[in-house]
């Protein structure tokens, strides 16, 4: 069946609104996931934003989902160690299964996954919007392409058009141009401004570079893993 996917926003800071003070900050996270699932047989429902301060209602609404017919669940941002990331308590109230809180990534390392039955999933994003929306490609996408019975994604393989070096205990998803040569061979240039806070780069970027942990150096003409921003 075509599966249901309910979006939560979170923070005191994001708003929907056309004029905003500078101390706010635009719902782009949900308005960029939203346009990458149009292509997909998915239908995506945008929630209400949770303030900082709304762990009641969060959790009213998480048990209103666990009543219906939504299968995932997914919040973007309240899931890191800051005074108001509200959002593993209340997964840890409910007494739900949780399958990991955190991983080895950047960016996206707060990422937070749990289980409230067979059927129904929930995912917790982090807030930064490059965070968020790598996150949603690695996590959820590939989740959802599963649960659909979908064929596998495949790599597409490029080699570096410029060297690239990291820390060996992370995976990195990196922002990057891929473009063929006149010679027919796949090229992937690391674009500059890796921070999960910078849109520019994502902006200009058409795909993503898979950078594994356990090595640190990856000189220019290695052969990396590419995925495009989208499948579809």
């Amino acid at each position: 069946k075509k599966p249901n996917l309910n979006f939560y926003s979170t923070g005191n800071e994001i708003t929907n609104k056309e004029k905003i003070p500078l101390w706010k900050v635009r719902n782009s996270n949900t308005y960029y996931l939203n346009s990458l699932m149009k292509n997909m047989p998915i239908t995506f429902n945008e929630k209400i934003i949770l303030r900082d301060k709304d762990e009641i209602k969060f959790k009213k609404e998480l048990i209103k989902c666990a009543k219906s017919n939504i299968d995932l669940i997914a919040t973007s941002g309240g899931v890191s160690a800051g005074k108001y990331d509200f959002v593993p308590n209340v997964i840890k109230k409910l007494s739900l299964k949780s399958y990991f809180k955190g991983v080895a990534i950047r960016p996206g390392k707060p990422i937070t996954f749990a289980k409230f039955n067979k059927n129904k999933i929930f995912f917790g994003l982090p807030g930064n919007p490059i965070s968020s929306a790598a996150c949603f490609r690695f996590f959820i996408l590939p989740f959802l392409i599963n649960s659909l019975d979908m064929p596998k994604e495949k790599p597409i393989y490029a080699r570096l058009k410029n060297s690239f070096f990291k820390k060996k205990n992370f995976t990195r998803f990196i922002k990057g141009k891929l473009c063929s040569t006149k010679k027919g061979t796949n090229e992937f240039e690391v674009l500059k401004g890796q921070e999960s806070f910078r849109i520019n780069s994502f902006t200009k970027a058409n795909s993503w570079g898979f950078f594994p942990n356990g090595k640190s150096s990856f000189k220019k003409g290695s052969l990396v893993e590419c995925y495009l921003s989208s499948p579809f």
